[in-house]
């Protein structure tokens, strides 16, 4: 269960306390990701070849496995504490934590995956009230291709799923990082 509450005087800030600065860092670490989102040949059949999309699709699922695997550090950089959390232990305690504390590793792992999944569906939003993609009435012709892409759109489009998918990187660091200084 989400708690983000705790009892007067307790020792550690609350993940909301923490979140807006792991977030900011969970946007720099994850840059990379954002580059990749802004080539629609990469990442949309209807832009490019489906080799190219192949590619895309499969440095996507990289990038994001390094942003779940590097969330803790993110965490750590953005919000230390001194001894409990540093960038140095982060990625060591995130692993005991998974050892010793299973079902609440796996809990916080849900939590990403759920917020993961809200930002994909962010991003279909956002292509549904501003479409990228639509025929080429000139399709036919030497040289033209099958469909338009709308950059803008597009652009705005990647940039919602990177905003989104970012905050959902920072939530499971940030719940990482409370779940071991409460211990």
């Amino acid at each position: 269960m989400l708690d983000m509450r705790q009892a007067p005087g307790a020792i550690d800030e609350r993940v909301l306390d923490v979140l807006p600065r792991v977030t900011l860092a969970s946007f720099v670490a994850n840059l990379p990701m954002l580059a990749l989102l802004l080539v629609p040949q990469l990442m949309r059949s209807r832009a490019g070849s489906e080799t190219l999309l192949f590619v895309g699709a499969t440095l996507y699922c990289a990038l994001i496995v390094i942003a779940v695997t590097t969330a803790p550090r993110v965490s750590a950089w953005a919000a230390p504490r001194v001894e409990a959390w540093t960038r140095r232990t982060a990625g060591h305690k995130a692993r005991d934590i998974r050892r010793t504390r299973g079902r609440d590793f796996w809990q916080r792992v849900g939590e990403w995956l759920l917020l993961f999944l809200l930002a994909q569906a962010a991003g279909l939003f956002v292509a549904w009230l501003m479409p990228y993609v639509w025929d080429n009435p000139e399709f036919g012709a030497p040289g033209e291709p099958r469909w338009i892409v709308g950059y803008r759109n597009y652009a705005i489009h990647a940039l919602a799923i990177y905003l989104f998918s970012c905050l959902s990187f920072a939530w499971f660091g940030a719940r990482l990082r409370q779940f071991s200084i409460a211990r």
